[in-house]
């Protein structure tokens, strides 16, 4: 099974990295999920919740204002100013 190599990132840290079975990231046109062996995509991203879904199925869900995500070759990383951590996240 095809796993993607996630980086999430703010200004001054990093926010999570590793290997994730999904990614669900707020684009500027709406919620874009990301799976294994997607097409290249570069987006800007709007308000709302980034949710990584990790391998083993725990899932991470900040709160972002902005930013952008690039996939290629199942290469996903999440560029933000800020992410606030969801309390409520599975």
């Amino acid at each position: 099974m095809s796993t993607l190599e996630v980086t999430f990132v703010t200004s001054d840290r990093t926010v999570w990295t590793g290997q994730a079975a999904q990614v669900v990231v707020p684009a500027a046109d709406g919620s874009m999920g990301i799976l294994p062996r997607m097409q290249p995509t570069l987006a800007v991203l709007g308000e709302g919740a980034v949710r990584i879904t990790g391998e083993d199925g725990t899932v991470s869900e900040r709160t972002v204002h902005g930013g952008f995500v690039s996939v290629d070759s199942d290469i996903v990383t999440i560029g933000v100013d800020d992410a606030e951590l969801v309390e409520s996240a599975r």
